[in-house]
Protein backbone atom coordinates (compact mmCIF):
# COMPACT_ATOMS: atom_id res chain seq x y z
CA UNK A 1 0.00 0.00 0.00
CA UNK A 2 1.35 3.42 -0.99
CA UNK A 3 0.45 6.82 0.41
CA UNK A 4 0.57 8.23 -3.14
CA UNK A 5 -2.30 5.95 -4.20
CA UNK A 6 -4.40 6.91 -1.16
CA UNK A 7 -3.97 10.64 -1.89
CA UNK A 8 -4.83 10.08 -5.57
CA UNK A 9 -7.95 8.09 -4.65
CA UNK A 10 -9.32 10.78 -2.33
CA UNK A 11 -8.38 13.51 -4.79
CA UNK A 12 -10.61 11.76 -7.33
CA UNK A 13 -13.53 11.68 -4.84
CA UNK A 14 -13.40 7.93 -4.22
CA UNK A 15 -14.12 6.30 -0.86
CA UNK A 16 -11.13 5.15 1.19
CA UNK A 17 -11.20 1.71 2.78
CA UNK A 18 -10.76 1.04 6.49
CA UNK A 19 -7.32 -0.43 5.75
CA UNK A 20 -6.20 2.61 3.77
CA UNK A 21 -7.30 5.00 6.51
CA UNK A 22 -5.55 2.91 9.19
CA UNK A 23 -2.40 2.77 7.03
CA UNK A 24 -2.36 6.58 6.87
CA UNK A 25 -3.12 7.20 10.56
CA UNK A 26 -0.65 4.62 11.87
CA UNK A 27 2.06 5.67 9.42
CA UNK A 28 1.71 9.35 10.21
CA UNK A 29 1.63 8.70 13.97
CA UNK A 30 4.90 6.76 13.76
CA UNK A 31 6.58 9.36 11.51
CA UNK A 32 6.74 7.04 8.48
CA UNK A 33 4.55 9.35 6.38
CA UNK A 34 5.94 12.89 5.83
CA UNK A 35 3.99 16.07 6.51
CA UNK A 36 3.73 16.97 2.82
CA UNK A 37 1.85 13.75 1.99
CA UNK A 38 -0.37 14.02 5.07
CA UNK A 39 -1.13 17.65 4.11
CA UNK A 40 -2.13 16.57 0.61
CA UNK A 41 -4.57 13.97 1.94
CA UNK A 42 -6.05 16.37 4.51
CA UNK A 43 -6.64 18.95 1.77
CA UNK A 44 -8.31 16.29 -0.41
CA UNK A 45 -10.58 15.42 2.54
CA UNK A 46 -11.25 19.13 3.14
CA UNK A 47 -12.33 19.64 -0.47
CA UNK A 48 -14.14 16.35 -1.18
CA UNK A 49 -15.50 15.46 2.28
CA UNK A 50 -15.87 11.95 3.74
CA UNK A 51 -18.62 9.36 3.77
CA UNK A 52 -20.13 8.23 7.10
CA UNK A 53 -18.13 5.01 6.97
CA UNK A 54 -14.89 6.85 6.25
CA UNK A 55 -15.57 9.17 9.18
CA UNK A 56 -16.09 6.31 11.62
CA UNK A 57 -12.98 4.51 10.35
CA UNK A 58 -10.89 7.70 10.64
CA UNK A 59 -12.24 8.44 14.13
CA UNK A 60 -11.46 4.95 15.44
CA UNK A 61 -8.06 4.84 13.74
CA UNK A 62 -7.13 8.08 15.56
CA UNK A 63 -8.64 6.88 18.84
CA UNK A 64 -6.58 3.67 18.55
CA UNK A 65 -3.36 5.43 17.50
CA UNK A 66 -2.18 5.17 21.11
CA UNK A 67 -3.53 3.74 24.35
CA UNK A 68 -7.19 4.17 25.29
CA UNK A 69 -8.26 4.95 28.81
CA UNK A 70 -9.92 2.03 30.60
CA UNK A 71 -12.63 3.29 32.96
CA UNK A 72 -14.11 -0.13 33.72
CA UNK A 73 -12.80 0.15 37.30
CA UNK A 74 -15.27 2.93 38.06
CA UNK A 75 -18.27 1.45 36.28
CA UNK A 76 -21.19 0.78 38.61
CA UNK A 77 -24.04 -1.58 37.80
CA UNK A 78 -26.87 0.22 36.02
CA UNK A 79 -24.79 3.41 35.65
CA UNK A 80 -22.80 4.78 32.72
CA UNK A 81 -19.71 6.97 32.41
CA UNK A 82 -20.60 10.14 30.48
CA UNK A 83 -17.97 12.44 28.99
CA UNK A 84 -18.83 16.08 28.29
CA UNK A 85 -17.13 18.13 25.60
CA UNK A 86 -17.54 21.77 24.59
CA UNK A 87 -16.36 23.18 21.28
CA UNK A 88 -15.34 26.23 23.32
CA UNK A 89 -16.05 29.90 23.54
CA UNK A 90 -15.54 33.15 25.42
CA UNK A 91 -16.52 32.96 29.08
CA UNK A 92 -17.22 29.22 28.90
CA UNK A 93 -16.81 28.05 32.51
CA UNK A 94 -19.62 25.48 32.21
CA UNK A 95 -17.50 22.38 32.93
CA UNK A 96 -16.35 23.82 36.27
CA UNK A 97 -19.96 24.24 37.36
CA UNK A 98 -21.53 21.14 35.82
CA UNK A 99 -19.06 18.55 37.13
CA UNK A 100 -19.52 19.32 40.85
CA UNK A 101 -23.30 19.41 40.36
CA UNK A 102 -23.61 16.03 38.65
CA UNK A 103 -20.97 14.42 40.90
CA UNK A 104 -22.94 15.54 43.95
CA UNK A 105 -25.96 13.77 42.42
CA UNK A 106 -24.21 10.43 41.95
CA UNK A 107 -22.76 10.76 38.44
CA UNK A 108 -19.14 9.55 38.25
CA UNK A 109 -17.03 11.79 36.01
CA UNK A 110 -13.45 11.35 34.81
CA UNK A 111 -12.91 14.45 32.67
CA UNK A 112 -9.97 15.57 30.56
CA UNK A 113 -10.03 19.20 29.46
CA UNK A 114 -7.77 21.19 27.20
CA UNK A 115 -5.98 24.50 27.37
CA UNK A 116 -7.10 27.61 25.56
CA UNK A 117 -5.68 28.77 22.25
CA UNK A 118 -6.66 32.06 20.66
CA UNK A 119 -9.94 33.51 21.90
CA UNK A 120 -11.37 30.29 23.35
CA UNK A 121 -10.57 29.77 27.02
CA UNK A 122 -9.35 26.41 28.29
CA UNK A 123 -10.71 24.68 31.39
CA UNK A 124 -7.22 23.50 32.35
CA UNK A 125 -6.02 27.14 32.39
CA UNK A 126 -8.92 28.18 34.61
CA UNK A 127 -8.08 25.37 37.05
CA UNK A 128 -4.45 26.47 37.15
CA UNK A 129 -5.55 29.90 38.36
CA UNK A 130 -6.16 28.05 41.67
CA UNK A 131 -2.89 27.95 43.65
CA UNK A 132 -1.58 24.39 43.81
CA UNK A 133 -4.22 22.72 41.61
CA UNK A 134 -2.52 19.93 39.65
CA UNK A 135 -4.14 19.25 36.27
CA UNK A 136 -1.44 16.71 35.38
CA UNK A 137 -2.01 13.98 37.96
CA UNK A 138 -1.33 10.45 36.60
CA UNK A 139 -4.29 8.64 35.05
CA UNK A 140 -4.20 5.89 37.67
CA UNK A 141 -4.47 8.45 40.46
CA UNK A 142 -7.28 10.22 38.57
CA UNK A 143 -9.29 6.98 38.36
CA UNK A 144 -8.75 6.28 42.05
CA UNK A 145 -9.91 9.81 42.80
CA UNK A 146 -13.17 9.15 40.92
CA UNK A 147 -13.63 6.02 43.04
CA UNK A 148 -13.11 8.11 46.20
CA UNK A 149 -15.05 11.33 45.48
CA UNK A 150 -16.83 10.69 42.17
CA UNK A 151 -14.97 13.25 40.07
CA UNK A 152 -11.61 14.27 38.63
CA UNK A 153 -10.78 17.11 36.27
CA UNK A 154 -7.40 16.92 34.57
CA UNK A 155 -5.69 18.11 31.42
CA UNK A 156 -5.67 16.02 28.27
CA UNK A 157 -3.20 13.16 28.53
CA UNK A 158 -0.28 13.28 26.11
CA UNK A 159 -0.69 9.52 25.70
CA UNK A 160 -4.28 9.69 24.35
CA UNK A 161 -5.10 10.03 20.61
CA UNK A 162 -1.56 10.89 19.50
CA UNK A 163 -2.53 10.90 15.80
CA UNK A 164 -5.10 13.63 16.42
CA UNK A 165 -2.52 15.87 18.11
CA UNK A 166 -0.14 15.55 15.15
CA UNK A 167 -2.88 16.00 12.58
CA UNK A 168 -4.38 19.04 14.33
CA UNK A 169 -0.99 20.78 14.42
CA UNK A 170 -0.62 20.11 10.69
CA UNK A 171 -4.17 21.29 9.89
CA UNK A 172 -3.46 24.51 11.79
CA UNK A 173 -0.68 25.36 9.32
CA UNK A 174 -2.29 24.09 6.08
CA UNK A 175 -5.68 25.87 6.07
CA UNK A 176 -7.66 22.68 6.73
CA UNK A 177 -8.91 23.41 10.27
CA UNK A 178 -12.43 24.41 9.15
CA UNK A 179 -13.41 21.01 7.73
CA UNK A 180 -16.49 19.78 9.63
CA UNK A 181 -15.48 16.15 8.92
CA UNK A 182 -11.99 16.69 10.35
CA UNK A 183 -13.29 18.66 13.36
CA UNK A 184 -15.85 15.94 14.11
CA UNK A 185 -13.37 13.07 13.86
CA UNK A 186 -10.82 15.00 15.94
CA UNK A 187 -13.27 15.63 18.80
CA UNK A 188 -14.85 12.17 18.71
CA UNK A 189 -11.51 10.33 18.56
CA UNK A 190 -10.42 12.02 21.80
CA UNK A 191 -13.74 11.29 23.48
CA UNK A 192 -13.73 7.62 22.43
CA UNK A 193 -10.09 7.24 23.52
CA UNK A 194 -11.05 8.72 26.90
CA UNK A 195 -13.05 5.60 27.70
CA UNK A 196 -16.56 6.97 28.32
CA UNK A 197 -19.71 4.92 27.69
CA UNK A 198 -21.64 7.94 26.41
CA UNK A 199 -20.77 11.40 25.09
CA UNK A 200 -22.56 14.74 25.59
CA UNK A 201 -21.46 17.58 23.34
CA UNK A 202 -21.93 21.32 23.88
CA UNK A 203 -21.63 22.77 20.36
CA UNK A 204 -21.31 26.53 20.63
CA UNK A 205 -22.26 28.95 17.85
CA UNK A 206 -21.71 32.67 17.37
CA UNK A 207 -18.90 35.20 17.09
CA UNK A 208 -17.12 33.77 20.14
CA UNK A 209 -17.29 30.16 18.91
CA UNK A 210 -15.60 28.16 16.19
CA UNK A 211 -18.92 27.65 14.36
CA UNK A 212 -20.21 31.07 13.30
CA UNK A 213 -23.61 30.05 11.91
CA UNK A 214 -26.38 27.86 13.30
CA UNK A 215 -26.39 25.87 10.06
CA UNK A 216 -22.71 24.95 10.46
CA UNK A 217 -23.18 24.17 14.16
CA UNK A 218 -26.04 21.80 13.32
CA UNK A 219 -23.92 20.12 10.63
CA UNK A 220 -21.06 19.60 13.08
CA UNK A 221 -23.38 18.37 15.83
CA UNK A 222 -25.19 15.96 13.50
CA UNK A 223 -21.90 14.64 12.13
CA UNK A 224 -20.55 13.89 15.61
CA UNK A 225 -23.82 12.34 16.80
CA UNK A 226 -23.86 10.17 13.68
CA UNK A 227 -20.26 9.03 14.32
CA UNK A 228 -21.29 8.07 17.85
CA UNK A 229 -24.33 6.18 16.59
CA UNK A 230 -22.31 4.24 14.01
CA UNK A 231 -19.75 3.47 16.72
CA UNK A 232 -22.50 2.22 19.10
CA UNK A 233 -21.77 5.03 21.58
CA UNK A 234 -24.79 7.07 22.63
CA UNK A 235 -24.00 10.66 21.72
CA UNK A 236 -26.08 13.81 22.13
CA UNK A 237 -25.35 17.39 21.16
CA UNK A 238 -26.76 20.56 22.70
CA UNK A 239 -26.25 23.65 20.55
CA UNK A 240 -25.74 26.80 22.63
CA UNK A 241 -25.34 30.46 21.74
CA UNK A 242 -21.98 32.19 22.04
CA UNK A 243 -23.02 35.46 20.37
CA UNK A 244 -22.07 37.34 23.55
CA UNK A 245 -19.68 36.17 26.31
CA UNK A 246 -21.27 33.51 28.51
CA UNK A 247 -21.99 34.66 32.05
CA UNK A 248 -20.62 37.80 33.66
CA UNK A 249 -16.86 37.29 33.53
CA UNK A 250 -14.08 36.50 31.06
CA UNK A 251 -10.59 35.58 32.28
CA UNK A 252 -9.25 32.62 34.21
CA UNK A 253 -9.31 33.61 37.90
CA UNK A 254 -12.37 35.82 37.34
CA UNK A 255 -14.28 32.89 35.84
CA UNK A 256 -13.37 30.67 38.81
CA UNK A 257 -14.79 33.41 41.07
CA UNK A 258 -17.97 33.32 39.00
CA UNK A 259 -18.11 29.53 39.37
CA UNK A 260 -17.86 29.90 43.15
CA UNK A 261 -20.56 32.58 43.19
CA UNK A 262 -22.88 30.47 41.00
CA UNK A 263 -22.46 27.37 43.18
CA UNK A 264 -23.24 29.47 46.28
CA UNK A 265 -26.46 30.93 44.83
CA UNK A 266 -29.67 30.94 46.83
CA UNK A 267 -33.06 30.43 45.13
CA UNK A 268 -33.61 34.09 44.35
CA UNK A 269 -30.11 34.67 42.94
CA UNK A 270 -30.06 31.43 40.94
CA UNK A 271 -33.20 32.37 39.02
CA UNK A 272 -32.38 36.05 38.59
CA UNK A 273 -32.04 37.63 35.13
CA UNK A 274 -28.33 38.17 35.73
CA UNK A 275 -27.65 34.41 35.68
CA UNK A 276 -30.08 33.53 32.87
CA UNK A 277 -27.66 32.55 30.08
CA UNK A 278 -25.23 30.62 32.26
CA UNK A 279 -28.04 28.98 34.27
CA UNK A 280 -29.82 27.71 31.15
CA UNK A 281 -26.68 26.10 29.72
CA UNK A 282 -25.63 24.59 33.06
CA UNK A 283 -29.08 23.19 33.83
CA UNK A 284 -29.61 21.65 30.39
CA UNK A 285 -26.16 20.03 30.17
CA UNK A 286 -26.31 18.78 33.76
CA UNK A 287 -29.83 17.38 33.27
CA UNK A 288 -28.78 15.42 30.18
CA UNK A 289 -25.60 14.14 31.84
CA UNK A 290 -27.71 12.82 34.75
CA UNK A 291 -30.12 11.16 32.29
CA UNK A 292 -27.39 9.60 30.14
CA UNK A 293 -25.57 8.32 33.25
CA UNK A 294 -28.68 6.41 34.32
CA UNK A 295 -29.33 8.60 37.36
CA UNK A 296 -32.67 10.14 36.31
CA UNK A 297 -34.74 9.74 33.14
CA UNK A 298 -36.88 12.89 33.39
CA UNK A 299 -35.09 16.09 32.30
CA UNK A 300 -37.41 18.42 34.23
CA UNK A 301 -37.09 16.35 37.42
CA UNK A 302 -33.34 16.37 36.95
CA UNK A 303 -33.42 20.18 36.83
CA UNK A 304 -35.18 20.19 40.22
CA UNK A 305 -32.39 17.99 41.60
CA UNK A 306 -29.81 20.37 40.12
CA UNK A 307 -31.43 23.37 41.80
CA UNK A 308 -31.41 21.55 45.14
CA UNK A 309 -27.77 20.51 44.71
CA UNK A 310 -26.84 24.16 44.26
CA UNK A 311 -29.04 25.81 46.91
CA UNK A 312 -28.16 23.15 49.52
CA UNK A 313 -24.43 23.86 48.88
CA UNK A 314 -23.90 20.14 48.06
CA UNK A 315 -22.47 21.04 44.63
CA UNK A 316 -20.17 23.67 46.15
CA UNK A 317 -18.93 21.16 48.74
CA UNK A 318 -18.14 18.76 45.89
CA UNK A 319 -16.25 21.52 44.06
CA UNK A 320 -14.09 22.15 47.14
CA UNK A 321 -13.57 18.39 47.54
CA UNK A 322 -12.31 18.26 43.94
CA UNK A 323 -9.97 21.23 44.45
CA UNK A 324 -8.51 19.69 47.63
CA UNK A 325 -8.08 16.26 46.02
CA UNK A 326 -5.90 17.75 43.27
CA UNK A 327 -3.72 19.85 45.55
CA UNK A 328 -5.54 23.18 45.35
CA UNK A 329 -4.88 25.54 48.27
CA UNK A 330 -7.87 26.41 50.45
CA UNK A 331 -8.54 29.09 53.06
CA UNK A 332 -11.51 29.48 55.38
CA UNK A 333 -13.51 32.70 55.27
CA UNK A 334 -16.65 33.95 57.01
CA UNK A 335 -19.27 35.02 54.44
CA UNK A 336 -21.52 37.76 55.86
CA UNK A 337 -24.09 37.42 53.08
CA UNK A 338 -24.80 33.76 53.84
CA UNK A 339 -23.93 33.87 57.54
CA UNK A 340 -21.43 31.02 57.63
CA UNK A 341 -17.75 30.11 57.25
CA UNK A 342 -16.73 28.40 54.00
CA UNK A 343 -13.63 26.88 52.46
CA UNK A 344 -12.49 28.91 49.46
CA UNK A 345 -9.83 28.21 46.81
CA UNK A 346 -6.77 30.46 46.88
CA UNK A 347 -6.62 32.21 43.49
CA UNK A 348 -3.82 33.74 41.44
CA UNK A 349 -5.83 36.94 41.12
CA UNK A 350 -3.39 39.73 41.96
CA UNK A 351 -3.84 42.63 39.55
CA UNK A 352 -2.47 46.18 39.58
CA UNK A 353 -5.15 48.06 37.68
CA UNK A 354 -8.92 48.25 37.23
CA UNK A 355 -10.55 50.34 34.51
CA UNK A 356 -14.28 50.96 34.13
CA UNK A 357 -15.45 51.02 30.51
CA UNK A 358 -18.33 53.49 30.21
CA UNK A 359 -21.25 53.79 27.80
CA UNK A 360 -20.57 56.50 25.24
CA UNK A 361 -24.28 57.09 24.60
CA UNK A 362 -27.74 56.42 26.04
CA UNK A 363 -29.71 53.48 24.70
CA UNK A 364 -29.76 49.67 24.82
CA UNK A 365 -26.79 47.30 24.61
CA UNK A 366 -27.66 45.70 21.26
CA UNK A 367 -24.64 43.43 21.02
CA UNK A 368 -21.38 42.48 22.71
CA UNK A 369 -19.08 40.77 20.21
CA UNK A 370 -17.61 37.69 21.91
CA UNK A 371 -14.80 37.37 19.39
CA UNK A 372 -13.55 40.91 20.03
CA UNK A 373 -13.77 40.42 23.82
CA UNK A 374 -11.77 37.22 23.42
CA UNK A 375 -9.19 39.07 21.33
CA UNK A 376 -9.01 41.80 23.98
CA UNK A 377 -8.33 39.14 26.63
CA UNK A 378 -5.47 37.75 24.54
CA UNK A 379 -4.04 41.30 24.29
CA UNK A 380 -4.13 41.58 28.10
CA UNK A 381 -2.20 38.31 28.42
CA UNK A 382 -5.19 36.19 29.49
CA UNK A 383 -5.13 34.00 26.37
CA UNK A 384 -2.63 32.47 23.96
CA UNK A 385 -1.60 33.16 20.39
CA UNK A 386 0.86 30.22 20.50
CA UNK A 387 0.69 27.03 22.55
CA UNK A 388 3.77 27.99 24.59
CA UNK A 389 2.54 31.49 25.54
CA UNK A 390 2.38 32.06 29.32
CA UNK A 391 -1.02 33.18 30.62
CA UNK A 392 -1.67 35.88 33.21
CA UNK A 393 -4.50 34.27 35.24
CA UNK A 394 -5.56 37.50 36.97
CA UNK A 395 -6.58 39.60 33.97
CA UNK A 396 -9.98 39.83 32.35
CA UNK A 397 -13.39 41.46 32.31
CA UNK A 398 -16.44 41.62 34.55
CA UNK A 399 -19.66 42.65 32.81
CA UNK A 400 -22.01 45.01 34.61
CA UNK A 401 -24.34 45.21 31.59
CA UNK A 402 -25.32 42.54 29.08
CA UNK A 403 -27.17 42.49 25.76
CA UNK A 404 -30.68 43.94 26.15
CA UNK A 405 -29.82 46.10 29.16
CA UNK A 406 -30.64 49.81 29.01
CA UNK A 407 -27.83 52.25 29.76
CA UNK A 408 -27.31 55.96 30.19
CA UNK A 409 -24.26 57.76 28.88
CA UNK A 410 -21.50 57.32 31.47
CA UNK A 411 -22.87 54.05 32.93
CA UNK A 412 -20.26 51.32 33.46
CA UNK A 413 -20.63 48.50 30.92
CA UNK A 414 -17.74 46.40 32.16
CA UNK A 415 -14.64 46.57 34.30
CA UNK A 416 -11.26 45.58 32.94
CA UNK A 417 -8.71 44.02 35.34
CA UNK A 418 -5.13 44.13 34.05
CA UNK A 419 -1.43 44.25 34.96
CA UNK A 420 0.21 46.03 32.03
CA UNK A 421 -0.80 49.47 30.75
CA UNK A 422 0.63 48.89 27.27
CA UNK A 423 -1.32 45.65 26.92
CA UNK A 424 -4.48 47.43 28.04
CA UNK A 425 -3.94 50.05 25.33
CA UNK A 426 -3.82 47.24 22.74
CA UNK A 427 -6.93 45.63 24.21
CA UNK A 428 -8.95 48.84 24.41
CA UNK A 429 -9.60 49.09 20.66
CA UNK A 430 -11.11 45.60 20.68
CA UNK A 431 -13.25 46.41 23.74
CA UNK A 432 -14.61 49.60 22.14
CA UNK A 433 -15.43 47.79 18.90
CA UNK A 434 -17.11 44.91 20.78
CA UNK A 435 -19.92 46.94 22.37
CA UNK A 436 -22.75 48.35 20.27
CA UNK A 437 -25.34 50.63 21.90
CA UNK A 438 -28.36 51.99 20.05
CA UNK A 439 -31.75 53.49 20.84
CA UNK A 440 -34.43 50.83 20.39
CA UNK A 441 -37.94 50.45 21.75
CA UNK A 442 -38.88 48.42 24.83
CA UNK A 443 -40.14 45.47 22.78
CA UNK A 444 -36.82 45.09 20.99
CA UNK A 445 -34.88 45.45 24.27
CA UNK A 446 -37.01 42.71 25.81
CA UNK A 447 -36.50 40.51 22.74
CA UNK A 448 -32.73 40.93 22.99
CA UNK A 449 -32.75 39.92 26.67
CA UNK A 450 -34.97 36.91 25.99
CA UNK A 451 -33.06 35.53 23.00
CA UNK A 452 -32.71 31.77 23.48
CA UNK A 453 -29.39 30.37 24.65
CA UNK A 454 -30.28 26.71 23.96
CA UNK A 455 -30.70 26.65 20.19
CA UNK A 456 -31.21 22.94 19.47
CA UNK A 457 -30.73 19.42 20.84
CA UNK A 458 -29.60 16.68 18.48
Amino acid sequence: MRMYDIIEKKRDKKELTKEEIEFFVQGYSKGDIPDYQASALLMAIFLNKMTSEELVNLTFAMANSSKRLDLSQINREGKYIVDKHSTGGVGDKVTLIVLPIVASLGVDVCKMSGRGLGITGGTADKLESIVGYDVDIPLERAINQVKDIGVCLISQSKDIAIADKKMYALRDTTATVESIDLIASSIMSKKIASGADKILLDVTVGSGAFMKTLEDAKKLASTMVNIGKLANIETRAIITSMSEPLGRSVGNALEVKEVISFLLSDDETLFSDSLKDLREVVFMISAYMIKMAGCGDDIEENKIKIKEAITSKAAYDKFIELVKAQGGHIYNVYMDWIGMSLDMPVLKDKAKYLKEIKAQSTGTVVSIDSKKIGEALVCLGGGRNKTDDIIDPAVGFEFIKKVGDKVNEGDTILTCIYNDKEKFAQAFDYIEDAIYINKVNDEISKGLKEKPIILDII
